[in-house]
């Protein structure tokens, strides 16, 4: 009986040892949500750290979309604390007695703390990597600053902007630019004009995607840049001006720029406007030697000198508004017009023959121009979010565009007299003049829906209609005579009909995939061509397949990997195709070629990306294999090479009596060529005042240049880019930025290496309401590049140097409500290839 009531009082012992060894060895999952404070973005890469009695017990870091979920965490209290660079920390106490713990959402406040004297702002840090695209936030680009998106692209990792404005993205050229996620074509016909219009201070973010799926438009060989513009703001009352003036060193080059923009908005209404002026001049000098080969030996050497530039205004302005219908829908309404005005585009061009007196190929041309340009577009859309699902979504928006081109150029052309080009005996020979008008419409349409399926799996299907119409009028006269050669009238129209659809998924919590698949109807027609040689119309039309895969792996918190493959397009422009004769420079003869075909890429890529509290590192291996690249191609005037080269029309066409002495350029399809290479990117906070960005890309290319009769070429290359950032007593901020291109061949050529280096330097003024910038462009004048070209039959070597070195002071003041106010949520097409994104409500 005895035993009996001691083993009685012993069972609620026992009972009680068991729950509490069963509760000790339960396991629970941490999750949550953090976000800014100030503007209710989410904020990935945060650390969530979980401790015991100040011990670190377990721990893990935000994903994309600012979420964490922390397993196999043991009953208990703890306390989490949650950590960012350029934040405040954040601490909470919370008790684990559950097998799913959501702390809900956590909103970080922006720090400012003073380090030895040093003041550290909180700001988005300038980089931001993600597996399928990379994301430069402008604000933190110092150098960019008074600046237009042209010196903002300068400092985005891999990509290139050269003296004449065209982009070039990994070492490859055909880059689609999209303002806003739409054709920068909506701003004008030339990309150098388009990014001088759009000012820096009014970019937000510059997002480069290098292996797009096939939601997006594929044309773009190598990738896409979307350069996003600032948002509504804050709610209530704000906005921004700013101002800048410069010049280049070398030559007094004056550059002025006045942006402003102001915005509104409440729960129901948002409206936005903004406007910018500048007043450019820009300058380059190139000395081109051209050394011709008869059977071994040298038979001449002409030089040809040049120094030119342009004076221009430009200007545009941007008005907008949004109506919140509810929480679920929302109407959007903007109006995009923008000008460029070049009164003055100029030129002088010495040719002089060094071995020879020939009296036409010694000659003095000098040019003068103008130039005007008005680009207008239009848009509406509206999308609709679902109350029950946050990933379910239906949009809809039209743009339709107009512009016009007007371009007049007049060459006074002057022969030597008795081969005596520079001791004044000169001859006035005759006046070339060319006159040409362009008008371009078109229209825009993006339909799409996503249906999740559960929490693991969405598709999406869409459809776009991208339509391109124009016509153009070109007159060529001599001495006051026209010249039917090389004059012309063209029109055309282009229909992209595109349907689509990405299927993306998650398995577990560390696998995710989208496949995607995109039927494009292409109707290219071009309805008349009048051209003396070329009367016929002629049509493009193809039906090409885009499939696209993306597949992910989330290994931890820190280490991601993404594999992905798609094919994409390189479409002929209406230049490029148009067979057109242009006699503007005497020493060359331009066309395009009515036979080009598209080209086609296969793109593969390999991400890996290592997110640590100071350092992150990104890395890239790719591969793109192209069939019919379309590439330019020159070669020496005359009939055997017309023949030789499929180009019977244009010898017919044009005046020879200047063969074998002038170089003709086109562009023609090579059979194959690959790009390949390894992109490595660095990302580090070396102290609290003192950050760096590091990349480089280490690419190779293959062309076979066997079917135009050159031989296969391979060659290796190498560029670099460093950004740092340095924080000083007094709100003071030091960027030094410097750029690396490694010498390049071509099928035809060498381009040598070049490198050059900027320096900002930034003062925040009246509570960081204003800031002052000073920056230095081209510091030690090196931005210039040489390179040599060669057919059998010459060699061609050039040197160009554009007046780029310069200085500008500029100011930037924001007024309004700033900071302390949820910012409106601006709504948008989905892009993101987020496999599990999520987005925000509005307020009610």
């Amino acid at each position: 009986m005895r035993f009996f009531k001691k083993t009685m009082l012993c069972v609620p012992l026992l009972l009680m040892l068991i729950i509490s060894l069963s509760v000790s060895a339960q396991k629970s999952t941490l999750s949550g949500k953090i976000l800014d404070d100030n503007d209710s973005s989410p904020l990935p890469y945060v650390s969530v750290s979980i401790l015991k009695d100040s011990k670190l017990v377990n721990g893990g870091i935000t994903n994309d979309n600012g979420d964490f979920n922390i397993k196999n965490i043991s009953y208990g209290k703890y306390t989490i604390k949650f950590s960012f660079v350029g934040y405040k920390d954040f601490i909470k106490d919370v008790e684990i007695k559950s097998s799913n713990v959501n702390v809900g959402t956590i909103r970080l406040q922006t720090s400012s703390e003073n380090l030895q004297e040093v003041t550290i702002v909180g700001a988005k840090q300038m980089m931001e990597y993600k597996l399928d695209k990379r994301v430069v936030n402008v604000d933190q680009n110092l150098v960019s600053a008074g600046g237009d998106a042209s010196d903002v692209l300068q400092d985005v990792p891999s990509v290139e902007v050269d003296d004449e404005g065209n982009i070039s993205l990994r070492g490859a050229s055909n880059v689609t630019l999209l303002i806003d996620g739409k054709p920068s074509t909506l701003y004008g016909n030339d990309v150098a004009t388009v990014l001088n219009q759009i000012p820096a201070s009014q970019i937000d973010k510059v997002e480069v995607i290098t292996n797009p799926s096939a939601k997006y438009n594929p044309e773009g060989m190598s990738g896409i840049i979307n350069i996003t513009l600032k948002e509504k703001g804050n709610m209530g009352l704000n906005g921004n001006i700013n101002l800048s003036s410069g010049s280049s060193l070398k030559e007094f080059q004056p550059k002025e720029r006045l942006s402003a923009s102001i915005n509104w908005s409440n729960k129901k209404f948002s409206l936005s406007a903004s406007g910018d002026f500048n007043y450019n001049q820009r300058g380059m000098k190139t000395d081109n030697l051209r050394f011709f080969n008869d059977n071994g030996s040298v038979s001449d050497i002409i030089r040809s000198q040049r120094n030119g530039g342009e004076k221009g205004f430009g200007g545009g302005f941007r008005i907008g508004g949004d109506w919140y219908i509810n929480k679920y829908n929302t109407l959007t309404l903007s109006l995009n017009s923008h000008i460029h005005d070049t009164p003055d585009d100029y030129s002088t061009t010495t040719n002089s023959n060094l071995i020879k007196d020939i009296d036409e190929r010694n000659n003095i041309d000098q040019s003068n121009g103008t130039s005007y340009g008005i680009f207008n577009n239009v848009g509406l859309s509206y999308q609709k979010d679902f109350k029950n699902n946050k990933e379910q979504q239906f949009y809809a928006s039209f743009t339709w565009n107009w512009g016009k081109m007007n371009r007049k150029i007049q060459d006074d052309i002057t022969y030597a007299n008795n081969g005596e080009i520079f001791n004044g005996s000169l001859i006035q020979d005759y006046y070339r003049g060319d006159t040409s008008e362009s008008n371009n419409y078109g229209a825009i349409s993006d339909i799409h829906y996503v249906h999740p399926f559960g929490e693991n799996s969405k598709l999406e299907v869409g459809y776009n209609l991208d339509y391109h119409g124009g016509s153009s009028t070109s007159r060529t006269a001599y001495d006051g005579i026209l010249n039917n050669k090389e004059s012309y009238d063209f029109e055309r129209d282009e229909f992209i009909h595109a349907f689509y659809a990405t299927y993306g998924f998650q398995i577990g919590k560390k696998f995710s995939a989208q496949l995607g698949l995109r039927q494009e109807i292409v109707k290219n027609d071009f309805k008349k061509t009048d051209f003396e040689h070329v009367s016929t119309p002629f049509n493009k039309d193809y039906n090409p397949l885009y499939p696209s895969i993306h597949i992910s792996y989330q290994l931890n918190q820190m280490n991601s990997f993404q594999i992905s493959y798609s094919r994409r397009i390189r479409r002929p422009d209406p230049w490029t195709i148009m067979p057109n004769i242009d006699r503007t420079n005497k020493e060359y003869l331009r066309f395009g070629n009515p036979d080009i075909d598209p080209e086609f890429t296969n793109a593969f890529e390999l991400g890996w990306s290592l997110m640590l509290p100071k350092t992150t590192i990104f890395t890239s291996a790719y591969y793109r294999y192209v069939n019919n690249g379309i590439t330019r191609f020159q070669f020496l005037w005359n009939e055997e090479n017309a023949e030789r080269y499929g180009f019977e029309w244009a010898w017919e066409a044009a005046s020879n009596e200047d063969a074998n002495s002038v170089t003709a350029q086109t562009f023609v399809n090579l059979a194959h060529s690959s790009n390949y290479g390894l992109e490595f990117i660095v990302d580090r906070d070396i102290t609290d005042w003192w950050k760096a960005n590091l990349s480089m890309n280490f690419f190779g290319s293959y062309q076979d240049g066997t079917g135009l009769g050159y031989s296969e070429i391979s060659s290796f290359n190498f560029n670099a880019k460093l950004n740092t950032t340095i924080t000083l007593p007094k709100n003071f901020t030091i960027q030094l930025s410097g750029r690396y291109n490694a010498p390049r061949k071509t099928i035809q050529g060498k381009d040598n290496a070049r490198y050059d280096f900027d320096l900002a330097i930034r003062k925040s003024l009246w509570n960081k309401r204003a800031t002052i910038a000073l920056n230095f462009r081209d510091i030690f004048d090196t931005r210039g590049g040489f390179g040599y070209a060669y057919t059998d039959q010459y060699i061609s070597f050039t040197k160009r140097h554009p007046y780029s070195q310069s200085v500008r002071i500029s100011f930037s003041y924001n007024f309004g409500k700033t900071a302390n106010m949820k910012r409106q949520k601006k709504p948008t097409q989905s892009s993101s290839q987020d496999y599990n994104s999520s987005s925000e409500d509005y307020d009610d």
